[in-house]
């Protein structure tokens, strides 16, 4: 498939103080893509963590992109986008990895498929449980997950439902867009040509979201996007957000976000209230706790809530939450 001035595969990586997982995952890349023309282009977001240097000495012919601050997730993925050259596209967490057959199960799939489309792989975590590799794209629906799932103790759902791809047990191929969900930015494959054409990721989230609001994007346009699952991966889950003081700080922009870019007013109005007596709840719960910081930053939260806002319109300012200097112990979540 590769010429000399391309490769059949690109896997673009962003990593946030993902050292001690990267090793692991670019090994596991390697041996998944033998007999592929490929590269792997690292984008690190200021980690601080030397871990470009890990990567330059243990694996020299990986492209390592150093952005001078932390860009969110989003852009960083788009940037090394901009740099790739190969015929497919895959993003993928650093902190996961694949099983040996799985990349060239899930570019099979691909080739397969004459449409465009974008695939990804069943999920599992390092006890062997479930992570949800699609979601149910957000919408008031999903509500009755969490209750749900309770009555289930936990249990997942035989059958993949709308609204409900989260506590499935994801153990069959099909196209999640026929149930109103989107493939996780855990791991995405798709053709580099479609990923473009479709906008990439829309850079104004920065962390969450942004794989959902593509995957409306694919929705919208008529294309597919597939859940494979005899292709499996392992995935840690997380690493890079739970060392970011901030990521829960992040996780409401971005839904605030997605839902003032994509909902009709009645269904944003709805969701936001919902979204508000969710995180007054954390909010009372840290106060509870005589958590002091964790309440000031949930408080600092909920004044961004605009119950009337639409079009996408931030909702928190990027500097703020570009700014790596603020005091943790008042935004820790």
């Amino acid at each position: 498939m590769g010429t000399k001035d391309s490769v059949d595969l690109s896997v673009v990586i962003v990593t946030y103080r993902s050292k001690e997982y990267i090793s692991g995952c670019l090994r596991s890349i390697i041996e998944a893509a033998r007999g592929l023309l490929f590269e792997i282009i690292i984008v690190d977001n200021h980690s601080a963590d030397s871990l470009a240097n890990l990567v330059r000495n243990e694996f020299p012919s990986i492209i390592v992109i150093e952005n001078k601050k932390n860009e969110g997730f989003a852009r960083a993925v788009n940037r090394g986008v901009s740099i790739a050259r190969g015929t497919y596209l895959c993003i993928l967490n650093p902190d996961t990895q694949f099983e040996k057959e799985t990349l060239k199960i899930l570019l099979n799939f691909l080739e397969r498929h004459s449409m465009n489309c974008v695939v990804g792989a069943r999920t599992i975590d390092p006890k062997g449980r479930v992570i949800p590799s699609c979601r149910s794209l957000p919408h008031i629906a999903n509500l009755v997950n969490r209750p749900i799932s309770f009555l289930l103790r936990n249990r997942r759902l035989k059958k993949p439902m709308s609204h409900l791809l989260d506590i499935w047990e994801q153990n069959k191929t099909i196209d999640v867009t026929q149930y109103n969900g989107y493939i996780t930015g855990a791991c995405m494959v798709t053709r580099l040509d479609f990923f473009k054409k479709i906008g990439m990721l829309d850079e104004r989230y920065f962390l969450y979201a942004e794989d959902a609001d593509f995957g409306l994007r694919i929705i919208r346009s008529g294309t597919s996007a597939f859940l494979v699952a005899e292709a499996s991966l392992t995935h840690v889950g997380g690493c890079s957000a739970t060392k970011n003081p901030l990521s829960r700080f992040y996780f409401v922009d971005a839904y605030i976000r997605y839902i003032d870019k994509n909902f009709t007013l009645f269904h944003g109005l709805a969701y936001k209230i919902c979204f508000f007596i969710l995180v007054l709840g954390w909010t009372i719960g840290a106060c509870l706790r005589l958590n002091r910081g964790q309440t000031i930053a949930l408080i600092r939260i909920l004044k961004h809530f605009n119950f009337f806002r639409s079009g996408g319109a931030p909702c928190v300012p990027r500097y703020l939450l570009e700014d790596e200097t603020m005091d943790k112990n008042t935004y820790f979540p």
